[in-house]
């Protein structure tokens, strides 16, 4: 494959912070969750927190990585600005985002889910029928934030989950993938501890704001002009997924379609971002 010195490392994340995009709906309320999860099985803690938000509407929901969100606002005024990439690195590398930042749509009206994520220089986008968890109540309780919470159970996408819910928030919605209960999902985990999705906050918004659909990176210059996001299959995402994890200066020569090496000439070493997924 064709070489290409180090420093195109840092032009390329230059050009990949931010996006077209298309209204789908409408939020009328918020939450906060804090998702708290480990990367290897035998972590007795968990070893990283991210802060998700979920915009909820009348026909859709979206629930993704507020530091991420800030990152990527912060590189394209930097863009529009003529920044260099070093500069947009030095404005950004306090908003901490480990990895790849999914973001979840849900499409009640169209029954699907799609979900959409950027890597090093591509975004990728997949949709799956929109399937609700075949849920078993259970008579136990708990107060989170102030709301009577009931659990609830179920097996869905191969891990089991027990969640709490709250009628008190009339809302078939939840964090993730996971909805159509009584009541807003309030606190999930999974029977093996790996992931923790607690909320924080819950607003009924006064002024309802638009839910974007973001589908294409950014041009050299800012703006939403960049290359659509590729469509692909939920297999070929999960393959993608793991690729990236497992190496991700390998996954960056895949995408780029050429050999990225130091300055020395060297091939960049394995970089491995130890994961867990949330589907099996």
């Amino acid at each position: 494959m064709r070489r290409i010195p180090i420093f195109f490392f840092a032009w390329i994340f230059a050009i990949v912070a931010t996006h077209a995009q298309e209204t789908i709906d409408t939020a009328r309320f918020w939450a906060v969750y804090k998702f708290s999860y480990k990367t290897a099985p035998e972590q007795p803690e968990f070893d990283w927190i991210d802060w998700m938000y979920l915009d909820i509407g009348d026909k859709a929901t979206k629930y993704f990585n507020r530091y991420a969100e800030i990152k990527d606002s912060v590189k394209n005024e930097g863009l529009k600005k003529g920044l260099s990439g070093w500069e947009l690195f030095e404005m950004t590398k306090e908003y901490p985002v480990r990895g790849a930042a999914p973001i979840y749509y849900q499409l009640y009206n169209e029954k699907k889910t799609r979900v959409a994520t950027e890597y090093v220089a591509h975004g990728y986008v997949y949709e799956e029928p929109l399937a609700m968890p075949n849920w078993t109540l259970q008579e136990d309780t708990m107060t989170i934030l102030g709301y009577l919470c009931h659990r609830a159970t179920t097996h869905y996408l191969g891990r089991d989950w027990e969640v709490y819910y709250t009628t008190e928030i009339p809302l078939n919605r939840g964090p993730w993938k996971l909805w159509g209960l009584p009541g807003l999902i309030t606190q999930a985990t999974d029977a093996d501890h790996y992931f923790l999705i607690e909320m924080d906050q819950f607003k009924h918004l006064t002024e309802p704001i638009p839910m974007t659909y973001i589908h294409r990176t950014l041009g050299h210059k800012g703006g939403y002009t960049g290359d659509e996001y590729k469509k692909i299959t939920k297999a070929t995402y999960l393959k993608y997924e793991a690729s990236y994890h497992e190496d991700v200066n390998a996954f960056m020569n895949f995408e780029i379609g050429s050999e990225i090496r130091d300055t020395e000439g060297n091939p960049l070493p394995v970089n491995k971002l130890p994961y867990i997924p949330l589907e099996k």
